[in-house]
């Protein structure tokens, strides 16, 4: 991090002294030994005379560097990357009859020197802001050891996770969640529970897109979250080893390894973790209950407390082949087994309005989960020439399959505890999702400044699930036919897109237009109901960034999104959850779109302010239906007709000497939903601001180092409900070995046990208050250890063409 302030701080100054006078440039394409473009390798200008250093910038990710406003005179190149030797070029001038000097593609060769210093002394801070995104490097995370990728997800910019079923950035819904740039194969309550059991030790880094381009699948209103796991780029047979232990309420354990071999032209690599949380929720919920006039006649007190425990393993095997300099084949395959078991049990206090109890109701729930994922990718790139102008494909498929079993137990007792009915309910829960999609992207540079993108794709996913109920009846499970389903659905997403890229000497756009025609057909076999739908839609996306000076960029940014609702939201299921509460789909849920807008400066290239606005159509939010008569609820998904938001954030880094990394992040919102709903007109709003501060320390220089990190998000609304404020702090201590290669860890997470998600509702006929506590605090010890060779190799990054498909599984 200090090599890019430092050279940063240069390049600001030489611009200034430089500016007025008789300038030349200078281009070329910095490449490895198989041709490949290498990014960011660092070009310095040096004066011939004594070496001093002129001008530096690093290559961009086509390999190109380009220097404008070179004084007259004569110089050297010296370029420079991490695994790669140096290269230095023979002397030339720059002057009046030779101002534009164009070099030949540069090569470097691949460096014998070891890794170990350089990984360290070179380590990026967890959170850093780049111009498009932000990027949270997990594996230099000291807390984020013996964590789950959801747990760090918790304690990213923007990002707010509520522990069953829901991840939001800004306060925004709808966010479509990518591995290494496949989306994950689930959505919802499903989604979580499959982060939930991936090990933060598996994972390099987290990028949080806010304004995707035309190139991404329209879908996400909020925005993309892109978990990459890591990929060694050494040479020869090599990986990494991490083992960890945690303690909460309940024991943490989880080991995960990497393994990567890479010899000329092929590179095989493969990772497995297993992990065994157990958990738990504590949950509380107070409901009141009305007649006619809205005068209370009954009011609820349940109390419930739920032992999870999970086991997880995740497998993901891949092989690239480089065939010759120009193509590259490869195929990736991930798996994932997950099996999650709840032991719970529930007591409600059924009371009268002066507080005299009614009845007691007494609920103990069994529930036994099997998950398999199952994910495969086919690929091909084919560079045409040196210039960038390149073709990839893509063949994706994945097969998804669940199986729920869950005994429900109740029973009704008065203030005496005596018993005065009890019943039991069985279900049988089977879902399979079967997904499909062929893509493909094309790259044609005209020159330099000028870049056209363009791409296909079409996807299919064929859903099956059917959930069966039983009454248990002196023993004898009856099948209940009023309370079960099947349900099928098929949808066709096929779509197009063009991308337009222009740089000027100081402005950049860029331009595109994605179209997408979907077809979707949903049955219902026990009703014999169906419904199908078939629209097109356009998407268009513009960005223009503009340097103002050499201290101050501005970006604007406009995209128009979609947030198809996903298949469980479709699905007209009713799951069990208490004798009180049911969850049920609608298959009549129409997509969201939404107009988003954004305005970014940055300042001194490191310093971030960002303005957001937009308005989202029938945006689609979690509501609760309560009928006051059986006294039952239930949580259903519905489309509310308006949704703004307005946010304006500031990313701030700081860096004290090389013994502290720190960043701050701010984000001040706005939000409101209006709509008819229920009999009644809604009108939820809210001004809130959540504030995210991250540090780390170098204790001296025999590899000590700390962590203190920490987030707070304050009161704000989401549809019907009001969510109270949620805070978290996090510390953690850090010892390398002397060759750098193992690395101990210490963290403590939830320090003060702050995390957790109260909600407040009172709207119409409900009145209700709910607070979810969880095994957050948790001591972590971890080791890791890295070995094998140390020779590097550019890695080559991809990504395939299933996004918004897998995202809305389960």
């Amino acid at each position: 991090m200090l090599k890019y302030i430092t050279l940063l701080c240069f390049l600001l100054l030489s611009n200034f002294f430089t500016y007025a006078q008789s300038t030349g440039k200078l281009s070329g394409r910095v490449v490895d030994n198989m041709g490949n473009a290498i990014d960011g390798a660092t070009v310095s200008l040096l004066s011939a005379k004594d070496s001093i250093l002129v001008k530096a910038d690093f290559s961009n990710k086509e390999g190109g560097i380009e220097m404008e406003g070179i004084k007259q005179g004569k110089y050297l190149l010296r370029i420079t990357n991490t695994g790669y030797g140096k290269y230095f070029s023979s002397p030339f001038s720059i002057d009046d009859k030779n101002n534009d000097i164009r070099l030949n593609n540069i090569t470097l060769t691949i460096s014998t020197a070891a890794m170990g210093e350089v990984t360290v002394v070179s380590q990026k801070p967890f959170i850093e802001r780049k111009l498009d995104r932000m990027v949270v490097n997990v594996e230099n995370s000291i807390v984020a050891a013996g964590n789950s990728v959801l747990e760090v997800l918790e304690r990213s910019p923007g990002v707010v996770v509520n522990q069953e079923s829901s991840i939001n950035i800004k306060g925004k819904s709808g966010v479509i969640v990518m591995i290494d740039g496949k989306p994950s194969p689930l959505s919802g309550a499903d989604l979580i529970t499959y982060l939930r059991g991936i090990p933060a030790s598996t994972i390099q880094s987290i990028e949080i897109i806010t304004s995707p381009s035309a190139r991404y699948d329209a879908a996400g209103n909020a925005g993309i979250i892109n978990i990459k796991f890591k990929k060694d780029q050494r040479q020869g047979l090599n990986g990494s080893l991490a083992l960890s232990y945690g303690q909460g309420r309940y024991a943490k354990p989880n080991a995960s390894i990497n393994l990567n071999f890479r010899k000329k032209n092929w590179n095989i690599f493969g990772s497995h973790s297993y992990s065994q949380p157990q958990l738990f929720t504590r949950f509380y919920i107070n409901r009141k209950f009305f007649d006619a006039d809205r005068k209370p006649v009954s009011i609820f007190d349940q109390t419930s407390f739920i032992k999870q425990p999970i086991m997880s393993n995740n497998s993901r095997v891949g092989v690239d082949y480089y065939m010759g300099k120009q193509t590259i084949i490869g195929a990736m395959f991930n798996f994932n087994w997950n099996k999650n078991e709840r032991d719970g049990s529930t007591n409600s206090v059924i009371t009268y309005p002066d507080g005299e109890i009614d009845y007691l109701t007494k609920t103990a729930i069994q529930l036994n989960e099997k998950r398999f994922n199952g994910f495969g990718n086919f690929n091909i790139k084919h560079s045409f020439d040196s210039s960038g102008r390149e073709l990839t494909a893509d063949i994706d498929f994945g097969r998804f399959r669940a199986t729920t079993r869950q005994d429900v137990f109740n029973q009704n007792v008065n203030k005496d505890d005596v018993l005065l009915n009890d019943n039991r309910l069985n279900t049988d829960q089977r879902g399979l999702i079967t997904v499909k999609s062929l893509k493909a992207d094309y790259i044609h540079p005209f020159s330099k400044t000028l870049k056209l993108e363009a791409g296909i794709k079409s996807s299919l996913v064929e859903t099956d699930a059917e959930v069966n109920f039983y009454d248990v009846v002196n023993g004898n499970a009856e099948f209940d036919p009023e309370r079960s389903n099947h349900f099928l659905y098929k949808e066709n997403v096929n779509a197009a897109y063009a991308m337009l890229a222009k740089e000027f000497t100081k402005t950049d756009i860029q331009a595109g237009l994605r179209m997408e025609h979907t077809s979707t057909r949903g049955d219902q076999i026990t009703t014999g109901e169906h419904f199908s739908r078939s629209y097109v839609n356009w998407f268009p996306s513009l960005t223009v960034n503009q340097k103002l000076s050499d201290q101050h960029q501005l970006s604007v940014s406009y995209t128009r999104r979609i947030d198809r609702p996903s298949y469980r939201q479709l699905n007209p299921f009713r799951i069990f959850v208490d004798p009180y509460t049911y969850v049920v789909g609608d298959p009549a849920l129409k997509p969201v779109f939404t107009n988003a807008y954004e305005l970014s400066h940055t300042f001194k290239g490191k310093y971030i302010t960002t303005l957001n606005f937009s308005r989202s159509k029938d945006v689609i939010t979690d509501v609760f239906v309560q009928d006051d008569n059986t006294r039952i609820s239930y949580q259903a998904p519905a489309n509310l007709q308006d949704f703004y938001i307005v946010s304006l954030g500031t990313f701030i880094p700081v860096t004290i000497k090389k013994w502290m990394n720190a960043s701050l992040s701010v984000n001040m919102f706005w939000n409101k939903y209006e709509s008819p709903f229920q009999g009644g007109n809604l009108t939820n709003d809210f001004f809130s601001w959540d504030a995210r501060l991250n540090s780390s320390f170098r204790m001296g220089d025999k590899g000590w180092s700390a962590e203190l990190n920490g987030f707070y998000q304050a009161k704000n609304a989401w549809g019907l409900f009001v969510i109270r404020n949620i805070a978290q702090a996090s510390v953690g201590i850090q010892k390398l070995s002397k060759n750098r290669n193992s690395t101990f860890k210490l963290a403590l997470t939830d320090v003060f046990y702050t995390n957790r998600v109260a909600v407040v509702v009172n709207y119409q006929n409900m009145d209700f208050f709910t607070d979810r506590t969880w095994d957050s605090r948790v001591l972590t010890l971890s080791f890791t250890h890295r070995f094998g060779k140390n020779t590097v190799t550019k890695a080559r990054q991809r990504t395939t063409g299933v996004e918004d498909e897998k995202r809305r599984a389960g």
